[in-house]
């Protein structure tokens, strides 16, 4: 099975010039089979208009093969000020063609797409955390009701785990943190949209749960929701004896 990801900086793959920034994407490896492969061609900075105007997205149709499936996730860059990445969210809007376009060529190449709404960024006002992408997650889920593909509210769902565990919590999810605790950052760093490893893995395992009910209205994700192992009822939980991890310390010092 393969999974392409169109997105930003929220999706795509760090490297360790960039540690402990991490992007969600690739904790949510964790949740399936090691022989998944992921072509994960987000990147940071871009919006639906930059990732289609630079050829991003020529690029994701010349690899894209009939059976994959595709993760769409933009918002946080097409709400810029930016005239190349600007688009606007409202019905008839750029940001909207923009997606349509996406999952109609996808689909058209034997792609199976799944629409999300950009995670929620780290903002409160008081005890409420704030939602910061206003029409955009509207137009993503309408859009995806449109086409006939899956939506995952991502913005709703992590909204609702930013308000469980409130603001100061939360500040270990993201890139938010003093001076002198990465080599990479040595002044610190006060972002509160950028994942660290904890966010990544904490907002990849609710992408997971709502991944592994999408076959439940769109049967035709059935390997991809069967695949996902977030879920102790997930036979691929139940792994084989012989493949089991040996404790070494254990079986050296307690002999």
């Amino acid at each position: 099975m393969r999974i392409l990801c169109l997105g930003d900086s929220i999706m795509q793959y760090n490297d360790f010039s960039t540690f402990p920034q991490t992007g969600w994407v690739q904790e949510l490896t964790r949740f399936f089979p090691l022989s998944t492969q992921w072509l994960n061609f987000a990147r940071n900075g871009r919006s639906t208009k930059s990732f289609i105007d630079e050829g991003r997205f020529m690029r994701v149709m010349a690899e894209a093969e009939e059976g994959d499936f595709a993760l769409i996730q933009f918002g946080h860059n097409d709400e810029k000020d930016d005239p190349l990445r600007h688009t606007s969210p409202e019905k008839g809007g750029s940001f909207r063609k923009n997606l349509t376009y996406f999952v109609r060529e996808l689909k058209g190449k034997g792609v199976l797409p799944v629409l999300l709404t950009p995670m929620a960024r780290r903002m409160f006002d008081g005890s409420n955390v704030k939602d910061s992408h206003g029409e955009y997650s509207s137009a993503v889920i309408e859009t995806a009701a449109e086409e006939n593909v899956p939506c995952i509210d991502m913005n709703k769902l992590t909204l609702e785990f930013l308000s469980q565990i409130g603001e100061e919590a939360s500040l270990r999810f993201y890139m938010n943190f003093d001076a002198n605790l990465f080599d990479n950052f040595p002044e610190g760093r006060s972002d509160n949209s950028h994942l660290r490893p904890e966010g990544a893995n904490a907002f990849s395992k609710i992408a997971a749960t709502q991944i592994k009910k999408i076959s439940e209205n769109f049967p035709e994700y059935a390997l991809l929701s069967n695949a996902c192992m977030c879920s102790t009822e997930n036979p691929f939980l139940e792994v084989e004896s012989e493949n089991g991890e040996i404790d070494d310390e254990y079986t050296v010092f307690q002999k």
